[in-house]
């Protein structure tokens, strides 16, 4: 797997852009973003200068999703295209979103195409521009009409508050999901580059009217790529400065999805396991599911890519965990086991204040498991500023709620001229 000191000679800044050229149903047509100067000159999608390909879309929404063959070379985060979409009710007046098809970097360096969406505040970009929270989301499955970016803007957490703050919020679909080809799913280095390159998209959509100021943020699978997008940031994407990482909730390990031993009894987390399992086999090339998994398991992952999650778990709920996963399928000094080791977050430091929250109850992402990753990786072996924050009386899905406004005033107070952070780490 290659590192981002591996990655650091491949990033390239991009063209600002101040206006964006959208392409739907209809054909080519130009809008203003909002906030754009009256007056302002639409981008010339001719000039040989840009670095965006705008691709004209025909055939409804799927097509949206098509990744032009051959994809003409661009930098990470450069925009193949995009389209606006409703705004749902309740944000802010003159808010506009749009879905965007961008390019990123894969697991192996090849130039491709990731899909998500952008939302900007209806006011005037402030001097410096609207600094970006690029939010990263939980597990939706791994069939491409599973992509968050398909149903629009509506699962986006603090999205109006956000909005209402002056904040451009950019969200990622991920590699593969949404997109044709292999989901990495729960693989870091992979949901960071994509998490940090709709940041990117963002500024290329926008040009002068967004900042370089970004947080990362993201909750259960998103608050993993939250936090390897801190860790990678100064490598991969130097020209974007963090002003903070949330990771609301983080898988801390895959294996805390499956009991120590397995045997009689039916563990509905086990569905994550083999997800992942089937994900990395394709990733990485090193895994062979047939020794991991029972025949039974392996059957049923047949079709595990054209599933979105909660038909997935249903196949599994009941399902005994010695009729998943093979006997010592874990062992120690494995494969896997070292796959699981390189996409726990905390082997490496991020240069951005971060701040982990998390719900006591939770019986997904255990508070047990949070709590090492928070005291031993990030504070003990990385010397991270983490400001640790966990709430009694909540579990992993409503602690979003519970956590809202202190998430809230933690990112603006990281985004303001103060840029205080608490440290919750001991003192060494």
């Amino acid at each position: 797997m290659r590192t981002p000191t591996d990655r650091a000679h491949r990033t390239r800044r991009r063209l600002r852009l101040g206006t964006v050229v959208l392409i739907g149903l209809l054909g080519p047509m130009t809008l203003l973003v909002p906030g754009s100067p009256a007056g302002s000159t639409p981008r010339d999608t001719t000039s040989t200068t840009s670095t965006s390909t705008t691709v004209p879309v025909l055939g409804g929404l799927d097509s949206f999703y098509d990744v032009p063959d051959p994809l003409s070379s661009a930098p990470p985060g450069s925009i193949i295209r995009s389209e606006a979409i409703p705004v749902i009710a309740g944000l802010p007046i003159r808010t506009a979103a749009y879905r965007i098809l961008y390019h990123s970097e894969s697991m192996d360096g090849s130039d491709i195409g990731v899909s998500g969406v952008v939302v900007v505040p209806g006011r005037r970009a402030p001097v410096g521009g609207y600094p970006i929270v690029s939010w990263a989301h939980g597990t939706t499955g791994l069939a491409s009409d599973c992509a968050p970016s398909r149903q629009g803007i509506d699962d986006i957490p603090f999205l109006p508050q956000l909005l209402e703050a002056g904040y451009v919020v950019a969200a990622t679909d991920y590699e593969g999901l949404g997109t044709s080809g292999i989901d990495p799913y729960l693989v870091g280095q992979s949901e960071g580059q994509s998490v940090l390159d709709a940041a990117r998209a963002a500024r290329d959509l926008l040009g002068s009217q967004a900042s370089d100021q970004v947080i990362v943020a993201g909750h259960s699978q998103g608050g993993q790529a939250a936090l390897f997008a801190g860790q990678i940031a100064a490598s991969y994407a130097p020209e974007l400065f963090i002003a903070g990482v949330v990771s609301i909730a983080p898988v801390a390990t895959v294996g805390e999805f499956v009991p120590p031993t397995v045997g009689r009894s039916a563990n509905p987390l086990s569905v994550f396991t083999v997800a992942s399992l089937y994900e990395w086999a394709k990733t990485y090339g090193n895994l062979t599911l047939s020794s991991l998994l029972t025949p039974a398991a392996v059957n049923l992952t047949a079709g595990i890519d054209q599933q979105c999650i909660n038909s997935l778990a249903a196949e599994f709920a009941d399902m005994p965990t010695d009729r998943i996963f093979r006997p010592g399928w874990e062992s120690s000094g494995s494969t896997v086991v070292a796959l699981e080791t390189a996409n726990e977050p905390g082997w490496a430091p991020s240069l951005a204040p971060i701040l982990v929250v998390q719900g006591i109850n939770d019986t997904l992402t255990p508070y047990t498991d949070a709590t090492t990753l928070v005291d031993q990786r990030l504070c003990r072996d990385q010397h991270d500023t983490v400001q640790y924050d966990a709430f009694h009386n909540a579990g992993h899905t409503n602690v979003l709620d519970v956590a809202q406004p202190s998430v809230l005033r933690w990112m603006a107070s990281r985004l303001s001229g103060y840029s205080r952070s608490g440290n919750t780490c001991p003192r060494s």
